[in-house]
């Protein structure tokens, strides 16, 4: 019980200096991640360039949360590296250096791990709601005069049973007021088809851009989309979906299980909580295991998610 209270103050005096380390640090550190250079990528890919960290990360807390502040951005990259060190100097003195850098760097990425997740989720929800959209979109521009800027608007106005395409189109409404040059306008719809990521998303984008730097009629490029959009939801209803609900129980599974461990320790082997608990932490192969369990917990509970629902694409 008293390494367990130790670990517990080193700990916090950890999470302490590193905090101190970043206050005065994370100035120079986001500076430099800004200033790096991307490379030119296609501006209707859903994929985005590697070389710009800081530039992703930002991107996607525009999408999840509707805004990219360096704030958000600098506490994620705080949670981030505190988990790491954290891990790591907790780690390190109960097994190896190798397995500490794993289970550091594994766990750091959990912040990521969390948006990529929220972002699936957001892409899944947004591409269901394709023809609430268009249809609405469509309505509203031809309502409008053929005025993107005011069909935008009303459209977020009227589409309330689209709640994620309404929260992205508000996000990038409120861009498209604010851009002075073509890049960031260019930005800004790459923004947009980023947080849904679907074919149907990038002819919309790409028929806005164009209404918007050309002026031109694009109601016709409307229709087509939305023709595509009828003739896949008519596909779709026609196919046989895989059912991975009842994998689901697997995401409760293992906390369940950890717990009936604990149980059956006391009951059969008449092994207290706490002692249950000093030889899951204070002993190596004991931590080792109990590491183990919370990586494939994490990794299960990521799989399930993504596989559980597929996107709707045309």
């Amino acid at each position: 019980m008293i390494n367990t209270v130790v670990t517990l103050i080193k700990i916090f005096l950890y999470c302490m200096v590193i905090v101190g380390i970043w206050m005065i640090s994370s100035n120079y550190i986001l500076y430099f991640l800004k200033v790096i250079k991307p490379r030119k990528t296609f501006r209707n890919n859903t994929q985005v360039s590697s070389s710009n960290m800081y530039k992703h990360i930002k991107r996607l807390i525009l999408i999840v949360y509707g805004k990219d502040d360096d704030k958000k951005v600098s506490t994620f990259y705080l949670i981030s590296i505190l988990l790491f060190f954290l891990t790591f100097l907790v780690v390190i003195q109960r097994t190896s250096l190798i397995r500490s850098l794993v289970f550091a760097i594994i766990l750091s990425l959990v912040p990521y791990l969390f948006l990529r997740l929220q972002l699936k989720q957001i892409r899944v929800e947004g591409s269901y709601e394709a023809d609430i959209l268009i249809n609405e979109f469509l309505n509203q521009y031809k309502l409008n005069n053929q005025n993107i800027y005011d069909s935008i608007d009303e459209t977020i106005v009227k589409m309330k049973e689209a709640p994620v395409m309404k929260r992205q189109l508000f996000i990038m409404s409120l861009k498209l007021k604010e851009y002075r040059r073509d890049e960031q306008l260019e930005e800004i719809i790459e923004n947009f088809v980023y947080a849904v990521g679907t074919e149907w998303i990038i002819l919309l984008a790409n028929n806005i851009y164009i209404g918007i730097t050309d002026n031109i009629d694009i109601t016709t490029g409307l229709e087509d989309i939305q023709k595509e959009i009828k003739q896949a939801i008519a596909d779709k209803e026609r196919e046989k979906r895989i059912n991975l609900e009842s994998v689901s129980i697997v995401r409760y599974l293992t906390p369940v299980l950890y717990i009936l461990s604990i149980i059956l320790a006391n009951s059969v082997f008449n092994i207290s909580f706490r002692e249950f608990l000093d030889y899951q932490i204070n002993t190596r192969t004991g931590f080792n295991y109990f590491m183990l369990i919370v990586i494939m917990t994490i990794f299960n509970s990521s799989l399930l998610i993504l596989m559980k629902k597929q996107k709707f694409d045309i």
